[in-house]
């Protein structure tokens, strides 16, 4: 099978999750692992810029509702049935977690639950794309590792290193073939091969938060609006 036509990730979102899913405990531990490694960072963030951080320690509120709602038999169902993003939903469940957490606390009476709950939903945008702008990072960083183990376990090691010479680094492709012993026109061929799989693992990351395929480049182009 040539290389363009093997699959280096699972193709459909269905795939992933529904396949996880129907493997009961374990699968489900392993879906609960991708969206504790993708989102905890970035929906940490995201309180800190909201009203609700002064509920407490945001790192143990996060912690708190990600054990809460992925414990939930229905969270998943639900999520893929609403036609969300998965960051948009967990944002959801976040407010709910928060407003939950909030009547709980017996300092705080009604009028000032909805006055917090008013100052979060008053400037959703600013804190949407706080949210984007992280989670576009750890996706960034996840799809590297993704893309670095596929290459890795293809004997690609000099084309992932080459990848991260040029495009992190900015050395240009007569360099790199200097300094890898390859001829320009072979080290700007691997490049692309690392780059591609690079693109896969991004597509893959997109696709597990619910992005519909056609929609992927849109989603691409928009990250690294964000991102920049």
């Amino acid at each position: 099978m040539t290389e363009r036509k093997r699959e280096h990730f699972p193709p459909t979102l269905n795939t992933w999750i529904g396949a996880k899913l129907r493997d009961g405990t374990l699968g489900r531990g392993e879906v609960n692992r991708h969206v504790m490694e993708a989102y905890e960072g970035p929906l940490r963030i995201y309180l800190l810029g909201t009203s609700w951080r002064t509920l407490g320690e945001p790192e143990d509120i996060i912690n708190g509702f990600l054990a809460d709602r992925l414990d939930r038999e229905e969270f998943f169902e639900k999520w893929r049935g609403s036609g969300k993003r998965l960051r948009h939903w967990l944002i959801n469940a976040l407010h709910f977690y928060l407003k939950e957490l909030w009547r709980r606390d017996k300092r705080h009476d009604a009028a000032s639950l909805n006055a917090s709950a008013d100052e979060v939903d008053d400037a959703p945008g600013v804190f949407d794309r706080e949210l984007d702008r992280s989670w576009a990072r750890s996706v960034v960083s996840a799809a590297c590792r993704d893309a670095q183990a596929t290459c890795q376990a293809d004997g690609l090691e000099d084309h992932w290193r080459l990848f991260l010479r040029h495009h992190m680094d900015g050395v240009s492709y007569r360099q790199c073939a200097v300094e890898f012993g390859v001829d320009p026109k072979r080290c700007a061929v691997m490049v692309r091969t690392a780059s591609t799989r690079f693109r896969e693992a991004m597509q893959e990351r997109l696709r597990k938060d619910g992005v519909p395929e056609v929609e992927l480049d849109a989603e691409l182009a928009h990250l690294q609006e964000v991102i920049s």
